[in-house]
């Protein structure tokens, strides 16, 4: 009851960024699908350019998901340097840090339910507007190529993306070290994979084999750091 409680309390806590992240991420992806909807989305035969030969067509199919994968990867970093700020750098800034650990629960359960949380909120704002617009967008049209599934994984792998920034945030706000040491060795790990993942020659296996080594890392660390940090202010 008693991490059902605190569990509680952060979802309260992290209510506004999470309705915000669904609101701005769901909202202009409905609009962009209706957009597809309403003009055509390229479905058929159209003009494509000149050439010497003469004119050349082909069938084309052009879903927005391309956009929408855009928007979700900036979303997702947003999100987890929102969350990560709000669950591990604000009761620095606020002086409650001591107060949060003399509640009557483990040091183990206040992490639990801010990590709980924060994978609730990157499920709850953009797992689901993802998910929900890849197989959407499916059914609009009866015509054209369907989309890779690939772009399904690759939507997943921007809000894992999300979460490892939000975990290296998050141990960069625990960390004791300086600044100019090892402070920001959580959100440059994250940075990392970033950049790593965009690869040209990174393939969408190596790059969750990358995800997940990135997390278990940070997460370690997190868990380590959270669990010996001292309560002094």
């Amino acid at each position: 009851m008693k991490f059902l409680a605190l569990l509680k309390k952060e979802l309260r806590e992290s209510l506004i960024p999470i309705i915000l992240a669904t609101l701005v991420f769901g909202g202009i992806t409905t609009l962009m699908i209706q957009e597809f909807v309403h003009n055509g989305g390229n479905d058929y035969r159209f003009y494509a350019h000149y050439a010497n030969a003469g004119q050349t067509y082909w069938l084309f199919h052009s879903f927005p998901l391309g956009e929408i994968g855009v928007l979700l990867l900036f979303a997702s970093i947003v999100l987890g340097l929102t969350l990560g700020a709000l669950h591990f750098g604000l009761p620095f800034l606020t002086r409650t840090w001591a107060f949060l650990l003399h509640r009557p629960v483990t040091r183990s359960a206040i992490l639990g339910s801010k990590l709980l949380v924060g994978l609730i909120g990157f499920a709850l704002s953009l797992g689901l507007p993802w998910s929900w617009a890849y197989a959407h967008i499916q059914q609009v049209k009866a015509t054209g190529f369907p989309s890779n599934p690939r772009v399904f994984w690759e939507g997943w792998l921007f809000i894992g993306l999300g979460l490892a920034l939000y975990l290296g945030t998050g141990l960069c706000a625990m960390t004791d070290a300086r600044w100019y040491t090892t402070r920001l060795i959580g959100p440059v790990f994250a940075v990392l994979l970033i950049l790593a993942v965009f690869t040209e020659q990174t393939s969408i296996v190596v790059a969750f084999e990358l995800l997940f080594i990135v997390v278990a890392m940070l997460l370690i660390l997190l868990v380590a750091t959270f669990l010996n940090r001292g309560s002094r202010l």
